[in-house]
């Protein structure tokens, strides 16, 4: 199932700053890379090569938690300091709390520089495999524009500040202009449509896979578990255990660019559930669940592994297109960039 952490209370933990050494203004219409990463995707895992007190890891690009995670046996590992937090204010979305938090004196992705990083520790071992510390949320990405190049293996930050539309460097004929808004716990919601139905979405590129509530799935196209199309591959234990579904759509459709045979993973909202049971009288929940990170449809990497994902943080839309070829393709066919990132 997909990590994420659901905030019920949005603290301080959501505050990160970064110092970059170049000090160059970007041109007003021109992108400015910040810096390119080498990464892999591993089990559906977008993997960057960081420094965490001085010492060589890898991170996990996770636009759906609003902290930055670090896993628990890093925290020995690494010889971090943790501190306890309030048990009601974070929880998983199999409904664990989360308790502690850790302190990453020293944080380095490329050029970039955080200091003092307080990292949200989880509650049980991520399993992200070898050398992987934890994932890098939303509190960090938020402050940059996010390229995503699954073609190329190459993931980019790009300052935020450009004329809007004006990302588009690599070639592509055709392109897909998301309109997305980010909530004030940096959850990306965007619109989809499932079999001609449509949702808001959260992007998670923590989640390798992508998810649907049996609720949603049932009011839209009839899905229970029992449906003869429907397949149980396990269940999620956490506060309650609850069976975990698979079912494979015709179609995913992001604003123009369509995803053929979409597989969804299908269960009850575990997070959606305990924050009703705890949600104040005259809250709008709806709204309220959105800004948890809490929605009916999850989209995740595998059906975005195929693609060029550009996410501009500060026009608040995402930018779409086939995954570019590999170097040595792209080399033997390069027709010139729209935009020359400096």
């Amino acid at each position: 199932m997909n990590r994420r952490i659901s905030c019920l209370v949005i603290s301080l933990l959501c505050s990160l700053f970064l110092d970059t050494q170049s000090g160059a203004e970007a041109d007003e219409c021109h992108l400015s890379r910040v810096t390119q990463l080498d990464m892999s995707v591993e089990n559906d895992k977008i993997l960057v090569p960081v420094s965490i007190e001085g010492a060589s890891r890898r991170m996990a690009i996770d636009t759906a938690d609003v902290s930055t995670v670090v896993d628990p046996l890093a925290v020995d590992d690494l010889h971090l300091g943790i501190r306890r937090i309030e048990s009601d204010a974070f929880f998983t979305d199999a409904g664990v709390a989360i308790t502690q938090v850790a302190d990453l004196h020293q944080l380095e992705i490329g050029p970039l520089h955080a200091a003092n990083v307080r990292a949200v520790v989880w509650p049980s071992p991520l399993g992200l495999g070898s050398n992987v510390t934890g994932a890098l949320g939303a509190d960090l990405l938020h402050n940059y524009d996010v390229d995503i190049d699954f073609g190329t293996g190459k993931l980019s930050f790009f300052s935020k500040d450009h004329c809007p539309g004006k990302v588009i460097y690599w070639p592509a004929q055709a392109v897909a202009v998301v309109p997305m808004h980010v909530t004030n716990g940096g959850h990306i919601i965007l619109p989809v449509a499932i079999d001609g139905h449509s949702f808001d979405a959260i992007l998670d590129t923590g989640s390798g896979s992508s998810h649907i509530t049996l609720e949603a799935a049932h009011n839209a196209f009839g899905l229970t578990a029992n449906s003869p199309d429907m397949t149980q591959v396990g269940v999620e234990h956490g506060a309650f255990t609850v069976p975990i579904y698979r079912h494979t759509f015709k179609t995913l459709e992001l604003n123009g660019i369509t995803i053929g045979n979409p597989t969804f993973y299908l269960s009850d909202n575990l997070a959606k559930h305990h924050a009703n049971q705890t949600a104040f009288t005259g809250s709008r929940l709806s709204d309220a669940d959105q800004q948890n990170g809490i929605a009916d449809v999850v989209l995740g990497v595998h059906e975005l592994h195929n693609l060029h994902v550009y996410i501009a943080y500060g026009e608040q839309k995402i930018y779409v297109t086939p995954a570019s070829p590999p170097p040595s393709v792209a080399s033997a066919s390069a027709s010139g960039p729209a935009t020359t990132p400096h």
